[in-house]
């Protein structure tokens, strides 16, 4: 009797000595984990410093190499502020060596801005250049023409901007735009606008006019690639010109605080990897 007493006691004890090592065990645990999401919070931040911290790298040597490549330039010497929603310098470079190297006669550019200052200095050069641009913002518009000296055969079309629908969702959009240019052609389109930030979808205008508006030899540039909206954007692009045999050469090749995407025509390629 005293033996099964005995057993018993020692059993209830090392029951509760087990619950209070499970406990322990629990706790501990807890706490790893609670370390463990800690130092993946952690890394996740150093991630995000590095990658902006690459991106302000590249922007910088992109600004060392734009300046580099202006020097001495015949046609171009215009102060640039290129920060905030304005270009970044890896979309100044490309555009710089389209105008230059291509000498493209026919542009289509949405969103006034600084890219604007650089193509009106090719145009008082080169002479007999077409030149629309598309911006919404009215205010901005009179403020850009008192501020810059703009050539007679510029046009910036004001259109307003509007909500369109698409796949369940929202995104900014120029009123009329189709409209307005489903019967022109060019050899240079220039996209960095409407406002595509925060969007699934963005800048889908160009999407109405492909592929009537390209000239044989083309030259597409999109800003602000990093982000999704632009990403599906391109998507539809390539796939409207594989559906019409156009044949193409694309990239994400400048890459900055901003990347840029590239589509051409196959005999200008280089333009992808200079």
């Amino acid at each position: 009797m005293k033996q099964n007493i005995k057993k018993i006691y020692r059993n209830i004890c090392l029951t509760e000595w087990n619950n209070k090592e499970i406990i322990n065990l629990k706790e501990d645990n807890n706490q790893l984990k609670k370390q463990v999401e800690s130092l993946d919070n952690k890394i996740d931040l150093i991630i995000k410093d590095l990658e902006t911290l690459r991106r302000n790298t590249n922007e910088i040597i992109y600004s060392q190499i734009f300046h580099d490549t202006i020097k001495k330039s015949p046609w171009f010497d215009e102060r640039l502020s290129l920060s905030s929603g304005a270009i970044g310098y890896p979309m100044a470079y490309i555009l710089f060596r389209t105008l230059d190297d291509i000498k493209p006669q026919a542009i289509l550019e949405l969103g006034l801005g600084q890219s604007t200052k650089i193509i009106t200095n090719y145009i008082k050069y080169q002479k007999n250049v077409i030149h629309d641009v598309v911006e919404h913002d009215e205010n901005w518009i009179d403020f850009f023409k008192r501020s810059v000296d703009l050539s007679k055969i510029q046009k910036i079309h004001h259109l307003k901007n509007y909500k369109r629908k698409y796949n369940g969702t929202e995104l900014n959009a120029y009123k009329n735009f189709k409209k307005e240019f489903e019967n022109k052609s060019y050899d240079l389109i220039m996209i960095d606008g409407p406002v595509g930030w925060g969007q699934e979808y963005s800048r889908m205008d160009i999407l109405d006019i492909i592929p009537g508006c390209l000239k044989e030899n083309f030259v597409i540039l999109l800003d602000d690639c990093e982000r999704i909206g632009e990403q599906r954007t391109i998507e539809m692009l390539e796939e409207k010109l594989k559906q019409n045999n156009i044949k193409y050469k694309s990239g994400y090749h400048y890459w900055g605080i901003n990347n840029v995407y590239i589509c051409v025509s196959e005999n200008l390629e280089f333009l992808c990897h200079i």
